[in-house]
């Protein structure tokens, strides 16, 4: 006959059978009788058999489903990690940020009457040296060639180039950029130029020339605009003296406050040069 060909038929009528035999076992509420005793003695290693594989089927499947659970779990964890390391780093950018609008504020508030546009950083030139930097504000802002710029710690440099909403700036560490300077402490006067000496951009430093045979400089000497230039206003800070050298030829080397490598935020003075004083210091 055909169905004892097909094995998977005939297996499957035979643990039907198997099933109607146990439920008539277990649906009883009278006695065993002999018959039921001896089919039952015969069934129950069939029938626990089948317990035991269907409790092996029921714990494979829950451990399946478990381990889906924890690794969606796991999955959902390591997106709240990466969404809170990204807030950390927006809240330290801020925080720097305004660490340094702070520094810039209170440039202002030393400044009396200035007027001036807050500017960010939007380009500077290729290389270690930056002596060129890119701004971005313009003439939309009032912003003209030749005001100088500044950031919290001094001297920056002055525009030199000016679009509708960017502006060009030579940095002071430039050496085509000759700012007349004054010694604070012995009022001596320079013009300052831009050179490098190691090609590091922390090395950027400038060279104090034309000062007086009897210049009375010292290392440590603070170094500020003259205002004799018409275009930086006196008394911005501009560093401080490292090296001096005596001679026929008396020159320093000064060492300017403003962290060019680092600098993100200016400010464009955009009123006519006056003498600021000892405001600055």
């Amino acid at each position: 006959m055909r169905i004892w060909r097909n094995r998977p038929l005939l297996i499957t009528i035979i643990v039907c059978i198997m099933l109607l035999v146990l439920l008539l076992i277990t649906a009883g509420e009278n006695s065993i009788n002999g018959t039921e005793s001896v089919i039952g003695s015969i069934l129950s290693p069939v029938q626990s058999g089948l317990y035991t594989a269907a409790n092996a089927v029921s714990d494979f499947f829950s451990r399946m489903f478990s381990g889906a659970d924890l690794q969606a779990q796991n999955q959902q964890l390591q997106a709240e990690v990466a969404q809170l390391k990204a807030q950390l780093r927006d809240y330290n950018e801020i925080k720097a940020q305004n660490q340094r609008l702070s520094e810039l504020l209170n440039f202002d508030t030393s400044t009396g009457d200035l007027k001036y546009v807050t500017a960010r950083v939007i380009f500077k030139s290729p290389g270690h040296w930056f002596n060129v930097i890119v701004i971005d504000v313009g003439m939309a802002s009032g912003v003209e060639v030749n005001m100088p710029v500044v950031n919290g710690d001094g001297l920056v440099g002055k525009v030199v180039a000016v679009g509708a909403n960017w502006s060009r700036i030579m940095t002071i560490i430039d050496a085509k950029s000759g700012v007349s300077a004054i010694v604070e402490r012995t009022r001596d006067t320079g013009v300052l130029s831009g050179t490098v000496t190691t090609g590091d951009e922390t090395d950027a430093v400038l060279n104090m020339n034309y000062l007086p045979l009897d210049a009375d400089l010292v290392p440590g000497d603070t170094v500020i605009t003259s205002g004799l230039s018409g275009v930086y206003p006196k008394g911005i800070p501009i560093g401080k003296v490292t090296e001096v050298a005596h001679g026929a030829d008396s020159a320093a080397v000064v060492t300017p406050w403003v962290d060019f490598y680092h600098l993100e935020e200016v400010m464009v003075i955009t009123t006519k040069p006056v003498n600021i004083g000892e405001t600055f210091k």
